[in-house]
């Protein structure tokens, strides 16, 4: 018996014998019609068999605009590239795969702080090369950065190696370097992290500098400001230049807290418009089931892999306030900064209050938390 996601596909073959899956929660029509036409001239016994399937599956698609919401978010692709081995340093397999755990952790935390409205797809590569001090940007006073070009007098460069592996222009949306830089070398960087904007790399890709000379708790940090930059790049070159000041951080905790989130606050405030209503050079348009409309996903759309859903909740998808406690089940899962109050608990802190009244129905001490 299959559970989960996988308890929801049906696996069939085409007429050449290509196994094909195909998901009931959000059947295509022109697969359901495929599906029904295979059933006329099937070889295999068991095509035959899934015949009222199909046409479950059929009348499913037909009624779905009518019975079930949706939501869209923008889904974009960034690659994460770690070079471990550099003239500043080098890293360990243990330091690399903190790298990606953090990147995770950053991953979630836009998806949560932009209201489920953008999904950062990840895909990692390491590059163990040695990479030699006259292939990084040099300032006059000795401060040091991985650039994505190749230096002059370089002999190699992210690009370089992007192209020798193979990654095609267009593939990406964003790329990210860690690169090995210890700060107990004497080098210095010549930033916390540097973004560059977009049309960079692979002929449109934004692209990020990230030396691995902080504490590794605070990539995810790195990887969430500098997405800020990446984002108001790709607003500002399809025509939207309203976009937030990024460097508002220290008065933007004055007015709010030290636990404030200036990050959260840009992600979550920009608009629908500025979201999808745009040219769509950088990241893709994607669409979920929501059947109660509480903005909230059913499920991962197949072939996705989204940080926070309805299903991922345990709540309900034909309520939109699941525990009746005043708060949607959206408003729950983004009700903290790196988590959310829980959508089946109406008393998530356990102080007698409801979540939609409680001022800050994560604590009950009332102390704010993250």
């Amino acid at each position: 018996m299959t559970t989960g996601s996988e308890a929801f596909r049906i696996c069939y073959y085409s007429t050449d014998e290509r196994p094909l899956l195909l998901d009931w929660r959000q059947p295509d029509p022109e697969d359901v019609l495929n599906l029904l036409k295979l059933t006329e001239t099937a070889a295999r016994p068991a095509i035959q068999s899934i015949y009222v399937h199909a046409l479950t599956l059929l009348l499913l698609t037909l009624t779905a605009s009518g019975v079930a919401g949706a939501g869209e978010y923008l889904r974009i692709k960034a690659l994460v590239v770690v070079y471990t081995d550099t003239f500043a340093g080098t890293v360990t397999p243990e330091e690399v795969a903190t790298v990606r755990r953090e990147v995770d952790e950053a991953v979630e935390f836009i998806w949560r702080s932009s209201r489920m409205r953008i999904h950062l797809v990840v895909d990692d590569l390491t590059i163990d090369r040695f990479v030699s001090e006259d292939q990084f940007a040099r300032s006059d006073s000795d401060l040091y950065v991985l650039p994505s070009w190749t230096v002059k007098g370089a002999g190699a460069s992210l690009a370089t190696d992007l192209a020798a592996l193979g990654y095609e222009d267009g593939s990406y949306d964003l790329v990210i370097a860690f690169y090995a830089f210890d700060g107990a070398s004497g080098y210095k960087n010549r930033y916390g992290a540097g973004s560059y904007g977009v049309n960079k790399l692979l002929d449109k890709a934004a692209y990020t500098a990230i030396p691995m000379t902080w504490r590794p708790e605070t990539f995810n940090k790195y990887v969430e400001h500098e997405f800020l930059h990446t984002l108001g790049s790709m607003f500002i070159k399809s025509g939207f230049e309203g976009f937030p000041v990024i460097h508002n951080v220290k008065f933007f905790q004055f007015v709010n807290g030290e636990n404030s989130s200036y990050e959260k606050w840009v992600l979550e405030s920009v608009s629908d418009a500025e979201y999808f209503d745009r040219p769509q050079r950088w990241g893709t348009l994607k669409t979920f089931k929501d059947r109660d409309g509480d903005g909230l996903p059913d499920y991962s759309p197949y072939g996705d892999e989204l940080p926070i859903t309805e299903e991922t909740l345990g709540s309900s998808t034909s309520q939109v306030d699941t525990d009746d406690d005043g708060l949607s089940d959206l408003e729950e899962a983004v009700a903290g900064i790196r988590g959310g109050t829980d959508p089946n608990n109406p008393d998530t802190d356990g102080d007698g209050l409801l979540d939609g009244s409680d001022s800050d129905p994560l604590e009950a001490s009332g102390t704010e938390t993250q």
